[in-house]
């Protein structure tokens, strides 16, 4: 075969893959799509350029006051919190609880639209895009105060927002918060990586492989979600639907928080962990023995150094990190647990009040 026909071939067989490969992406991401259920979605705009995209679950008995506010981890989008299969969205649970429950996309993750800046961090989030998100539910709701569910980097993030903005967030519920990187040794190990370009591909990558999932689960893996604790169709769902690309700039401060064990802005002005001791809003901590991102005694010490009234929970042995979310018995196991706090810390809202909000807030074409 001469030269220039084997060159022909190479290129050949590289289109072709090419083309099956997108064949299988689209063939893939249409057969495991499991979009939400939510009302509409309201869009909250930032000082710096970027449109959010807040998915909305409307009370579906009986309405409680303040609204809810979830916000996603890493690597995620609201669908963590209002996941397209209903018995796994912790909005459409608490929404069948009275509340009205708005799951965030953070900026660069799942219907945010693109603004000018190209590079932020969890200072970025603090700054523009949760003062941005609590004013949209209060233009949808009148409400000035919220319910924040946070899960991993998202109860990080409502830790340091609870003090930031006291006045906006009525009380917390952190599930698998690592205020702490002290223990974390696969962790400090998996940030040294942080330079390969992998993070960049990570939501093409989890949808190319989502169909093969389940049958070989990395070790590594473990770090986020305990796999034995997960269905096999809600996993694949998960990957296809749910998982974004790791942002350089956050992954840079988690880095810098995992090299010297600390939780702070990145320019050292603010450290979110001394500000805990200053909290005043009731918190519910939860952990879960498996999980190897916020270990139970990472929890256990944030929720010490927590200055307002508190609960520390494990969900136990069976769970990890992601599975609090999405694990075979989370719906009956981890939800009523956030639900029953939030009814503690919400009130009946008056009737005629429901009825206008219901009105005013008709769904639009998002």
């Amino acid at each position: 075969m001469s030269a220039a026909s084997l060159a022909l071939l190479v290129v050949a067989s590289v289109a072709a893959l090419a083309v099956l490969t997108a064949l299988h992406y689209l063939f893939w991401q249409w057969r495991l799509a499991a979009p939400t259920g939510e009302d509409e979605v309201v869009h909250a705009r930032t000082g710096d350029g970027w449109t959010l995209a807040l998915g909305r679950r409307r009370p579906r008995c009986p309405a409680r006051r303040p609204p809810v506010l979830l916000v996603h981890g890493i690597a995620m989008n609201r669908q963590a919190l209002d996941f397209g299969v209903e018995r796994y969205s912790v909005s459409a649970f608490l929404a069948r609880s009275g509340f009205d429950c708005f799951a965030l996309d953070l900026r660069g993750h799942g219907g945010s639209r693109r603004g000018p800046t190209r590079r932020w961090d969890l200072d970025t989030y603090l700054r523009e895009d949760l003062p941005a998100a609590l004013d949209a539910i209060r233009d949808a709701t009148g409400e000035e105060r919220v319910l924040f569910v946070g899960h991993s980097q998202g109860a990080l993030l409502g830790m340091a927002a609870c003090e930031l903005y006291p006045e906006r967030i009525a009380a917390l519920v952190a599930l698998a918060a690592p205020a702490h990187f002290d223990v974390q040794e696969r962790l400090r190990a998996l940030v040294k990586l942080r330079h390969l370009p992998l993070g960049g591909f990570l939501r093409l990558l989890s949808r190319l492989v989502a169909p093969f999932s389940g049958y070989w689960h990395p070790a590594a893996a473990d770090l986020a979600i305990n796999m034995r604790n997960v269905e096999r169709p809600i996993y694949r769902r998960m990957l296809s639907n749910a998982i974004e690309n790791l942002q350089p700039g956050v992954l840079a401060q988690f880095a810098t928080f995992v090299r010297e064990d600390a939780f702070r802005s990145m320019d050292g002005a603010l450290d979110y962990r001394a500000l805990l001791a200053s909290a005043r809003q009731p918190a519910l901590f939860v952990s879960a023995e498996k999980d190897g991102l916020a270990p139970p005694a990472v929890v256990e010490s944030a929720f010490r150094r927590w200055g307002g009234p508190k609960r520390y929970w494990s969900c136990g042995r069976d769970y990890g990190h992601g599975d609090v979310l999405v694990g075979r018995n989370a719906p009956e196991v981890v939800f009523p647990m956030v639900r029953d706090f939030l009814l503690e810390q919400s009130t009946a809202l008056p009737a005629e009040a429901a009825a206008a909000g219901r009105s005013s807030a008709a769904p639009g074409p998002g």
